[in-house]
């Protein structure tokens, strides 16, 4: 009979334990909430699913940048295989990712909207 031993680190330790990278900085120092309450607002009008954090969702395209990924394609296939990625940009590590669709919209979404230029004034 064998006896498994429970893990010593869990996943958020063992991260926590590794040094900062660049994409955890940059993340840190960005303030997204006029960002969310905006999509949120827009959301509301939405029927359907409710589908991932619009945070996470903007995480994963300024990693989209930091790593110089040129399709939501690459993103979305470094985010299923790359779980401290996931980690770093909101999603459940051992869930699913977003679609690419679902990238493609959110982004289509940002750029129609005001938000970004009001962001970047501020």
């Amino acid at each position: 009979m064998n006896i498994r031993q429970g893990y010593v680190f869990s996943f958020e330790d063992a991260i926590n334990l590794q040094p900062r990278s660049r994409l955890e900085v940059i993340l840190a120092t960005l303030d997204f909430y006029d960002i969310i309450t905006v999509l949120d607002k827009e959301n509301k009008q939405h029927r359907g699913p409710t589908g991932y954090p619009f945070e996470s969702k903007l995480n994963a395209l300024i990693a989209m940048r930091v790593y110089n990924m040129a399709t939501f394609t690459e993103l979305v296939e470094r985010l299923t295989h790359d779980p401290v990625l996931r980690y770093n940009c909101g999603f459940d590590v051992f869930g699913k990712v977003p679609s690419i669709a679902t990238f493609s919209r959110f982004y289509e979404r940002l750029t129609q909207s005001e938000v970004l230029r009001e962001l970047f004034k501020k």
